[in-house]
């Protein structure tokens, strides 16, 4: 067997550590090898352009970007053949992309609701001059709007 070990920063996926991963060449295509390796934040230029290097499964989605998965987990092929278009996508092993690249569902859900409190926050504080809740049961320029999922929406008009 050959070792094996991912070209990904702060990936510590080897042959030896993780015998279970499967471990993709790098292309050999200048393009796509560079494509590649900027995504795992390696520099090409640090690799020479004839090396082998490899990353583990772990930033793929092998489902989606191979073309024989499937018959490669039941044994029916001894290669693994990524699609054309595949690149790595994953790299939750880089800690500071962890904290900058959360999970997209929640967080486009949070984003527009901060988005709305900061819109009502500016509101009631342009009209200060009675309390939060007379402003918002006398302002004409603000009409409540109720979403499906059950949110009061305030929309400000501002002429």
């Amino acid at each position: 067997m050959v070792y094996k070990w991912c070209v990904v920063p702060q990936c510590t996926n080897t042959t030896i550590s993780s015998p279970h991963k499967l471990f993709v060449s790098v292309p050999t295509n200048p393009k796509r090898r560079k494509i590649w390796l900027r995504l795992a934040r390696r520099d090409p230029k640090s690799i020479l352009a004839h090396t082998n290097v490899f990353m583990c499964e772990d930033h793929f989605n092998m489902e989606k970007d191979t073309i024989n998965y499937l018959k490669y987990k039941m044994g029916f092929s001894q290669k693994i053949l990524l699609a054309d278009e595949a690149v790595p996508t994953k790299f939750h092993c880089q800690e500071d992309r962890r904290s900058r690249l959360p999970d997209a569902g929640p967080s486009r859900e949070v984003f527009f609701k901060r988005q709305r409190i900061d819109i009502v926050t500016e509101c009631l504080r342009r009209h200060s001059t009675t309390t939060h809740t007379e402003s918002l049961q006398n302002d004409d320029m603000i009409q409540e709007i109720i979403e499906p999922k059950g949110y009061v929406i305030y929309i400000i008009q501002m002429s």
